[in-house]
């Protein structure tokens, strides 16, 4: 179904254009770097017509004319983000915490707590 490109772009479309992406990256057809750029552009998108502008030039695409069979040229070297060492999960500045959130929340009210519980058991009990 084409839509106008002018059209506000709904979540559904986000997601049609990021399951996309998601699938190049699994084949290797997309650099993790570029996965990254273009989920941004999708973030970023604010119509129709900017998210068909982030999947247009995505390789395999049936509707491009150097899509099926084409070969790289003889230069060409793809790009590969590859961790810095093995078992590495990314460069160390970009690391996440593997503690969600959420559990620190929890922790934080279960310290406080007690917190509250010590100093209550001090005042009251004489």
């Amino acid at each position: 179904m084409d839509r106008d490109p002018n059209s506000p772009a709904t979540h559904a479309d986000r997601e049609r254009v990021t399951a996309g992406l998601r699938e190049h990256l699994a084949s290797g057809r997309l650099a993790l770097s570029e996965y990254r750029a273009c989920l941004d552009a999708v973030r970023r998108a604010g119509t129709v017509g900017e998210l068909d502008a982030v999947s247009a030039n995505l390789p395999g695409r049936e509707d491009r004319d150097d899509a099926a069979g084409a070969t790289p040229p003889r230069d060409y070297a793809r790009h590969v983000d590859a961790p810095s060492r093995a078992g590495a999960y990314g460069p160390a500045k970009e690391r996440r915490s593997r503690v969600s959130d959420a559990t620190l929340n929890k922790v934080w009210l279960v310290v406080m707590s007690l917190g509250v519980l010590v100093w209550a058991l001090v005042y009251f009990v004489k």
